[in-house]
């Protein structure tokens, strides 16, 4: 029984894998002033929104080109008090993005919402909930951006990621 779930859990992979592989990677939409716009997603303003194609397919995961981003906070879990997202997470990114301006500020709440984002960190996906400020394309802006944001954050850190969307049809 145990092998054939190994099995299973590799073959998704390799599908997910070959699914992903062949997407032309999406640009994000880093500037709070201009979100990206897509009639397939209304992006809250907690997500960090990202250009979508015109046309997309149910149960296919579209995913951004990487970036880096500098964690503010992590959380192990939340309370989703807010429905889909938190207030307490919430009120955390509203006091970062007033702190800067210039980039988007995003959370992942970790809240049940089919239509939710998904975020992969360091290559894995997120697990948790997280507040995080848009830091650039390259290691040499985040870790720029790094060093303003310890001075209000002291346990900040770079992250590289992706963050996907998928349209869920049973």
């Amino acid at each position: 029984m145990r092998k054939q779930l190994c099995s299973i859990a590799i073959l998704i992979s390799a599908v997910t894998t070959l699914t992903l592989g062949a997407q032309t990677p999406l640009k994000v939409c880093p500037d709070p002033a201009s979100p990206c716009k897509s009639r397939h997603k209304k992006f809250e303003t907690y997500d960090l929104p990202f250009t979508l194609p015109k046309t997309i397919k149910p149960n296919v995961t579209y995913q951004s080109s990487p970036f880096f981003a500098v964690i503010l906070k992590n959380w192990a879990d939340s309370d989703c008090e807010g429905g889909e997202y938190s207030t307490a997470i919430e009120r955390f990114r509203l006091q970062a993005q007033k702190s800067f301006p210039g980039r988007k500020a995003f959370a992942d709440n970790m809240c049940p919402d089919m239509g939710a984002l998904g975020y992969v960190i360091n290559g894995k996906p997120h697990v948790g909930a997280f507040v995080a400020v848009y830091a650039g394309e390259t290691q040499a802006e985040a870790d720029e951006f790094l060093a303003k944001a310890k001075e209000k954050y002291k346990a900040a850190k770079v992250a590289k990621m992706r963050v996907s969307f998928e349209r869920i049809e049973q």
